[in-house]
């Protein structure tokens, strides 16, 4: 019987998601404290809870700037992950189910959606935290899943790029890879018996 596969989206899913990066640049700001100062809004972007523009009307007092577009979505160029693309691809081969479990809002879903190489059309089913209404590391965003798609956590392999997101997952009895992008062989070598 074919596992679940629940991949997490940047770096992993899709790369080079710097775009708080790129945001805190286009106005020279530090960028540790401007990271702490979106930190304050994460988890209501996340859940679907804070609008984004709402977020960058709170940047615009806080740091006297104007703003007159979504940086979410100007400042945000990710690149797809051929490798990952090709594994999702090879484990459905098997009969396995591949669905995305991703923290993400309505903005960064837009600029992945028109991407040229179509990384999204490889997964069986998206769930997205701003349409759930609740982020990882929650672990009810993990049950919400699980639930969903009637999978016991023993059946279950989820691909996250952070430990806090893997350390909560594998404390519900899923089986986790804490990826990589890197580590081709420590990747491969994981992958290997779910494509026997």
């Amino acid at each position: 019987m074919g596992k679940l596969f629940i991949f997490d989206m940047g770096e992993v899913l899709i790369l080079n998601v710097k775009n708080l990066q790129a945001i805190a640049e286009r106005f020279s700001l530090d960028y540790k404290p401007f990271r702490a100062f979106y930190g304050l809004y994460d988890k209501d972007l996340m859940e679907g809870k804070m609008e984004s523009m709402d977020f960058f009307g709170i940047m615009e007092k806080k740091y006297n700037v104007k703003i007159n577009e979504n940086l979410f979505i100007r400042d945000f160029h990710p690149l797809p992950n051929p490798y990952m693309m090709e594994t999702i691809d090879k484990l459905r081969e098997k009969g396995h189910r591949c669905v995305l479990g991703s923290n993400t809002f309505e903005p960064h879903m837009t600029v992945v959606e028109k991407m040229e190489e179509k990384p999204l059309s490889h997964l069986d089913h998206l769930y997205l935290s701003y349409k759930m209404g609740v982020a990882k590391p929650s672990p009810d965003f993990f049950l919400y899943i699980l639930e969903k798609e009637k999978v016991s956590p023993e059946d279950t392999i989820f691909i996250d790029d952070r430990a806090y997101n893997t350390d909560v997952a594998s404390s519900l009895g899923i089986k986790t890879l804490l990826y990589n992008n890197e580590n081709k062989e420590e990747n491969e070598e994981f992958f290997k018996e779910y494509l026997e």
